[in-house]
């Protein structure tokens, strides 16, 4: 049998950095954010289509705040120094370039997910829930090492529970999921060469995760299945998640937050940048309410929300500010750590890892509405799409799903889009939906169903009647994640 060499498996590596270079204009990759809440009405979010070139844009909401993110490569050449250029533009806008670093290769073709499941009720996290939401975070970028990439990673977001075993594989015995619950979800590229590597990064995260009674799921590899289908390692266990996050975090303040700040932490995709802010977050007692990191165009962006603490709030107007990382931590300690000194623990300077020239992007404080009560139980529904133009699709099929009668409310939680080069625009969202209280338990799977055939023929007919072509319409709208890749 012949041996491939370490040589040999370059070539792709070495192949992808040349398209890369081709098909961009610059060496920098230009970007805005927007930081957002429902009270902001001044606010105006970017537009959904790149302003010139390829791009790819996010949105993330929960709370009634988010985050809005847009990348794309420049017409103009332009070589900035090493690092990030960021300006405010407004409130809760921000913009700038960053030089993009051709040693962060990954295939998306070759990764997997894991999810790390802290509870299945609907999200409504206490200050010491937030902290132990920042304790799995590290637990999940440190296990991920120097030698990882990390290409999304998300809380909350809906947790799963497995099936009885009298259900079929396919999915059909799935009970309808809480949209967002305490979960953090990782999405990690594989080196394929090195399959150990994948083995001791869920095996570092099943024995914390075992500790802390943490549930614990990795995708299901095995052939045939799809993105949305999980194998379960650990069931989450809520008598010893609530003894330890007693024993580690008592101390910290009771109730739920009611003020947070909204940060973004930009700069060039480096493998270990967000394992040393996680880190750093952790030893300052700074809690996460929730969290959103992708990779977009080789650029990382880490954006949280992240409770100020109750001996520090004050009738402060929200303002946004762009700051070094070194100095917006210290910053963000000094406004957000939910303790001064009791617990605090020693941490490394920043400057001294990967993320040392990345900028932190703050507004705040706003309003994050955390679990505000509410009787009607809302339920994720995923649509998968792709076009020959930009269009916001999200908003259409939210538009769609409200329009029925057993629909009483919904949002855009997430979605994200590309435009590839042959200028088709593929993206996914995250909408989440709730029904008529009225209906009972049992029949509410049937409805999703019914209500997701129905929205997918009625926004495949809206945009016929708007001039797209059918051949160039791909849409998928379903309540269960794997029937999208299905």
């Amino acid at each position: 049998m012949m041996r491939v060499s370490d040589v040999t498996r370059q070539y792709p590596a070495l192949a992808k950095i040349a398209a890369r270079a081709a098909g961009s204009a610059s060496a920098a990759i230009q970007f805005s954010v927007g930081h957002f809440a429902d009270e902001q009405a001044d606010y105006e979010p970017p537009d959904h289509e790149p302003p010139q070139g390829i791009g790819e844009i996010m949105t993330v909401r929960i709370g009634g705040v988010g985050f809005e993110l847009h990348t794309w490569s420049p017409v103009t050449p332009g070589h900035p120094p090493a690092g990030v250029l960021a300006d405010e533009l407004g409130a809760g806008r921000f913009g700038g370039s960053v030089m993009i670093n051709p040693d962060f290769l990954y295939d998306s073709a070759y990764s997997t997910e894991i999810l790390l499941t802290l509870g299945h009720d609907p999200w409504r996290p206490d200050y010491a829930d937030s902290l132990m939401v920042t304790l799995a975070y590290k637990v999940m970028t440190t296990a991920a090492g120097g030698d990882v990439p990390i290409l999304f990673l998300q809380s909350p977001v809906a947790p799963f529970k497995d099936p009885p075993p009298r259900f079929r594989v396919d999915g059909s015995g799935e009970a309808p999921r809480v949209s967002n619950g305490l979960a953090l979800r990782m999405l990690i590229a594989l080196d394929t060469s090195n399959p150990r590597k994948r083995l001791a990064l869920v095996r570092n995260i099943a024995w914390v995760a075992a500790e802390y009674g943490m549930g614990l799921q990795v995708t299901d590899r095995r052939f045939g299945r799809v993105r949305g289908e999980w194998w379960s390692v650990l069931r989450h266990e809520p008598d010893i998640y609530q003894r330890k996050k007693t024993e580690l975090f008592g101390w910290a303040p009771d109730g739920v937050p009611d003020c947070a700040q909204l940060l973004t932490f930009v700069g060039p995709a480096r493998i270990g940048a967000s394992a040393a802010i996680a880190a750093d977050l952790l030893a300052r007692n700074v809690g996460l309410l929730s969290i959103s990191e992708a990779t977009l165009q080789e650029v990382a962006f880490v954006n949280v929300v992240v409770p100020v603490a109750p001996a520090r709030k004050g009738p402060t107007a929200a303002s946004g500010k762009c700051l070094p990382i070194g100095a917006g931590l210290g910053a963000l300690a000094r406004d957000c750590g939910l303790t001064a000194r009791r617990g605090a623990r020693r941490t490394g300077p920043i400057e001294d890892t990967p993320a040392t020239d990345y900028q932190l992007l703050r507004t705040g404080p706003v309003d994050p509405r955390v679990g505000e009560p509410d009787d009607a139980v809302y339920r994720p529904i995923w649509v998968s799409w792709q076009l020959s133009s930009a269009r916001d699709v999200p908003s259409l099929v939210l538009a769609h799903l409200l329009a029925d009668k057993h629909v009483v409310d919904g949002r855009v939680d997430y979605t994200r889009a590309r435009a590839a080069p042959n200028r088709q625009i593929r993206g996914r969202a995250k909408i989440s939906v709730a029904l008529d209280p009225v209906i009972d338990r049992v029949d509410v799977p049937g409805r999703l169903s019914d209500l997701c055939s129905r929205a997918e023929r009625d926004v495949v007919t809206h945009l016929l009647g708007e001039g797209v072509i059918l051949r160039t319409v791909e849409l998928a709208i379903a309540w269960r994640e794997r029937w999208i890749s299905r």
